[in-house]
């Protein structure tokens, strides 16, 4: 439980469509429907993805 309260407060540091983008990953959400929240074409999702977890990977380690 600690570890996704966590998560969620460095999601909170984040942009709101990357961690919108996490978050709908993390659920198991479709790809079209992620894209189509985050207003981007699926062909880009793969990309905005990548961009979505170095932020968050950035935003862990300022935490740490």
């Amino acid at each position: 439980m600690a570890s996704e309260t966590r998560r969620s407060e460095i999601l909170q540091r984040l942009p709101v469509p990357y961690a919108t983008a996490l978050r709908l990953r993390d659920a198991g959400t479709a790809d079209e429907i992620i894209a189509e929240r985050v207003g981007i074409e699926l062909d880009a999702l793969p990309t905005f993805m990548k961009v979505a977890e170095a932020k968050l990977a950035a935003a862990v380690a300022q935490m740490t």
